[in-house]
């Protein structure tokens, strides 16, 4: 009973400090991550229509396109230092090739609208030849500007 309530309190303890060192992260980096975790729940709407898994809705892939473009120029200005990157995966090369860091930014949000207006229309096969342009770009800004996942 003691070894039970022992590792129980442990398990909170571990609780509360990882509660703790989240919280204790700079606003820039909760936000960004934040539209990170969105724009993967936009990509598990839109890839399954894309693929022909799921039959095309274009009003969803218009408002999953559109949520991306809209939170690529968001997420631009939530990289101000590269203080802002203790306890993520951002690689130091954000800050010293800014600028094409945030090229990435433009690319994506122009990919993500061109989808997001093929899919408004309803042209399904437009959307479908528009669509990988988005995930090259994701790829492409997570290879050199992300640390991979351990």
């Amino acid at each position: 009973m003691k070894a039970t309530i022992r590792t129980a309190l442990a398990g909170l303890v571990v609780v509360m400090i990882s509660a703790g060192a989240a919280s204790a992260q700079a606003p820039e980096v909760v936000q960004r991550q934040d539209i990170m975790k969105a724009n993967a729940a936009s990509m598990r709407v839109l890839v399954p229509m894309a693929r022909g898994d799921q039959p095309f809705n274009g009003m969803a892939a218009a408002q999953a396109a559109t949520a991306i473009a809209e939170s690529a120029q968001r997420a631009k200005a939530l990289f101000p230092s590269a203080a802002t990157a203790g306890g993520t995966r951002a690689q130091p090369a954000i800050w010293e090739r800014k600028s094409e860091f945030e090229g990435y930014f433009d690319r994506i949000s122009e990919a993500a609208r061109n989808a997001a207006r093929f899919a408004a229309a309803g042209d399904e096969a437009a959307f479908k030849g528009a669509f990988p342009a988005i995930g090259q770009t994701c790829v492409a800004c997570h290879t050199p500007f992300q640390r991979p996942a351990n």
